[in-house]
């Protein structure tokens, strides 16, 4: 999930559970090899048994506290919501969903949180992701657990003089195996939060194709991915979501994307040409092969 998706979600809760206490936690109901839980840092991405003793411990450090906040943040392996319950707070990047009150209850979830209201918040990836329960300190951040070394495309550091500085001091011949841009954007966690899942947007708009040589573009191309970072993230938010995923409330959002599965050799909105899907770096790529050239 890209920060914007956690942003969406984060707005969503907030608007809806904050102030509401937690009545019942119930964890680690359907274990998964690749989602863990964790009460301090060092048991992070540990084997499943230490992540199924550590989930143990969820119901007594989250009910009975009232969640205070939910916003996005970005920690040192990737970016969550954060939800902020009692002296914890829970970093959470699996889809998440809200039941309403009598509404029926997914039969898997690996946590799945009871308000005092009868609403209920799911949480629950089939690919993955992390359920860590932190200790908070003094600005609402994990406890212990360091942040990233660069800002998020939402934070107000990334501009444009920053985004030009990291690029010119950046040895493209170390994108190995590929060095592409889309290795460059979307991997390594260089911008946090900005990964595969918004990256086709992003380069349909700055009219660069994935596979571009990353050491071909020019300041003219970079300026014009900086924009478009800026646009995408800021779009996709404002309309609660992309098109092609699901928000707090089950329902798509409204950000309709121009090069994913929705548009797939449908005529692209800017040249008509179709849009095109390829594997690409163990995954799949989008793209318009007209007005996304590739720079070699």
């Amino acid at each position: 999930m890209s920060i914007a998706d956690n942003q969406v979600i984060a707005n969503q809760l907030q608007q809806t559970v904050a102030g509401k206490t937690i009545t019942c936690t119930i964890a680690n109901q359907n274990p998964h090899s690749f989602v863990w839980f964790a009460t301090e840092p060092q048991y992070g991405f540990n084997p499943p048994e230490v992540s199924a003793a550590q989930a143990a411990l969820y119901d007594g450090l989250l009910t009975g506290h009232r969640i205070a906040s939910v916003d996005a943040r970005a920690g040192s392996y990737g970016t969550y919501v954060y939800l902020h319950a009692g002296d914890n707070v829970l970093l959470n990047n699996l889809p998440t969903r809200l039941y309403l009150p009598g509404e029926k209850l997914p039969k898997r979830h690996q946590l799945l949180l009871t308000l005092e209201d009868g609403s209920s918040i799911g949480m629950c990836g089939a690919l993955g992701g992390v359920l860590f329960l932190f200790r908070a300190d003094a600005n609402g951040d994990a406890a212990d657990y360091p942040p990233p070394c660069m800002p998020t495309p939402l934070s107000d550091s990334f501009t444009e003089a920053f985004y030009l500085e990291f690029i010119a001091r950046t040895d493209m011949t170390k994108l190995k195996p590929a060095k592409t841009v889309k290795r460059l954007l979307a991997t390594n966690n260089r911008f946090p939060g900005l990964d595969n899942t918004i990256l086709h947007e992003i380069l349909w708009e700055a009219q660069v194709h994935p596979k571009s040589i990353a050491s071909a573009l020019g300041t003219a191309e970079h300026k014009r991915l900086y924009a478009a970072i800026r646009t995408v993230f800021a779009s996709v938010i404002q309309a609660g979501g992309r098109d092609v995923d699901k928000d707090l409330y089950g329902n798509f959002g409204g950000y309709q994307t121009k090069t994913s599965k929705n548009t797939l050799d449908t005529p692209c909105s800017r040249c008509g040409a179709p849009i095109t899907k390829e594997s690409y770096l163990g995954g799949v790529i989008y793209f318009c092969p007209e007005c996304q050239p590739i720079l070699k």
